[in-house]
């Protein structure tokens, strides 16, 4: 974008080659706009966002702080969870931090969406969706459980702040299909978006 720094990354669905600090602007961007178009935080909310273990989440946790930190009103807690944390162990996490006074953050990202909904496919099990931006487990909504990083790639995040991403079989199939098919984890998540 800035074409004034080398490129770190290549986003092949768009063609666009940016430099690091670019792709983090990008992705404060991206994650700002989330958290508007789907209403997914407000402007007092006391936030306990909940990692889940993964190298990943403390740069999802900078970009939030970014975000909030022009709302002085917002209250921004990180509950840190020391190993990494499988997709059937999410709702137990989140029924055990849930606080009716508090929305709960949780960083999964598109291509968690789609591995998910991959998961979902393969086991018959709906113990874990997102729908637009938020949890859903067992089939019912939690309106104070989101994830504002439902249009971010975990890869681009990874290596804008030059971290590791997590790995488990429905993510690699994820990104192989991207790997293949540009764009394609986001015209599942518009299809997903429709049919959920």
């Amino acid at each position: 974008m800035c074409r004034a720094r080398e490129a770190v990354y290549t986003r092949k669905y768009s063609g666009e080659s940016l430099c690091e600090q670019c792709l983090r602007k990008s992705i404060i961007n991206k994650v700002r706009k989330t958290i508007g178009k789907l209403k997914l935080l407000e402007r007092d909310d006391k936030i306990i966002f909940i990692s889940l273990g993964r190298e990943v989440d403390e740069p999802a946790f900078q970009v939030l702080e970014n975000i909030e930190s022009n709302f002085p009103e917002v209250s921004l807690k990180m509950l840190k969870l020391e190993s990494p944390v499988e997709y059937s162990e999410v709702p137990y996490i989140v029924r055990k931090h849930d606080r009716q006074s508090a929305k709960i953050v949780l960083p999964l990202f598109l291509d968690d969406l789609v591995a998910i909904f991959f998961r979902y496919c393969d086991t018959g099990s709906p113990d874990l969706l997102l729908r637009r931006g938020r949890l859903v487990i067992a089939g019912e909504e939690r309106k104070n459980v989101v994830s504002p990083y439902v249009e971010v790639i975990s890869r681009e995040l990874g290596v804008a702040w030059g971290v590791k991403v997590a790995e488990n079989p429905y993510l690699k199939l994820a990104w192989e299909l991207e790997d293949d098919t540009p764009g394609a984890l986001y015209n599942i998540y518009h299809s997903y978006e429709k049919i959920i």
